[in-house]
């Protein structure tokens, strides 16, 4: 709860991890999986409840795995072809009046960056978190030119988890739906695409990474062995 306002999840697990060769949220850090560690980080203090979008193939492991031996209070909702159908269902199975989004593969966000984007939501309508761009990115066309650059000064590198408004999270999803959406893009862009509210960008984490590649693999596996000295 924030402010009066009942707080939602979803944790988007339902991908095929398709780059990195395997299921990437069945790898264990820390004696736990990528999964596990991710859904457990959504369950804070302001967050009401959790939904979890799963493929079908995948529903009864992980209802195994974050239910009955975890312990999660979450709920498990079956996804679809595409990552806004997966979050659409999401949607519908959750009462929040802010309603939070997160990469199932993000297994280190923590409370504080949670609390950011849920408390930059109530005021401007969507948030979500990122980071000032340190490389040079290039605008590249269909037949392999380089278009132009964007400015690094204006450039970032978007984080999960994002919030927003509930009404905006689910007339955007709707119209997508209507409109047959299938562009690579993340739930920030389809709320200013189709509810003209641009989202409010907060600096995430370093750490916050999204486990996407075997390479990941290896940063997650070193940030988790520092936060495990930390805490000796």
């Amino acid at each position: 709860m924030h402010n009066g306002l009942r707080v939602s999840a979803i944790v988007n697990c339902a991908g095929k991890g398709t780059r990195f060769g395997s299921n990437k949220l069945l790898v264990t850090l820390g004696g736990r999986t990528v999964l596990e560690k991710t859904v457990r980080a959504l369950c804070v203090p302001i967050v009401d409840e959790v939904v979890v979008t799963v493929s079908a193939d995948n529903a009864e492991l992980y209802q195994r795995i974050l239910v009955e031996e975890a312990g999660l209070p979450v709920t498990l909702v079956v996804g679809g072809a595409e990552r806004h159908i997966s979050a659409h269902r999401g949607l519908a199975a959750t009462s929040g009046d802010i309603v939070v989004v997160h990469d199932g593969v993000r297994p280190f966000v923590t409370p504080d960056l949670v609390e950011s984007v849920v408390a930059a939501a109530e005021n401007d309508g969507a948030a979500m978190l990122g980071m000032p761009s340190t490389v040079q990115v290039k605008l590249v066309s269909d037949d392999g030119f380089i278009e132009g650059s964007l400015d690094r000064a204006r450039s970032w590198l978007g984080q999960t988890p994002q919030a927003f408004r509930r009404e905006h999270l689910e007339r955007a999803y709707e119209l997508a739906l209507r409109d047959g959406y299938s562009r690579i893009s993340d739930d920030a862009d389809l709320v200013a695409e189709y509810c003209g509210v641009p989202a409010r960008i907060l600096p995430g984490h370093d750490h916050n990474i999204k486990i996407t590649t075997p390479q990941d693999l290896g940063t997650a596996r070193l940030i988790e062995e520092g936060r495990a000295d930390a805490d000796e």
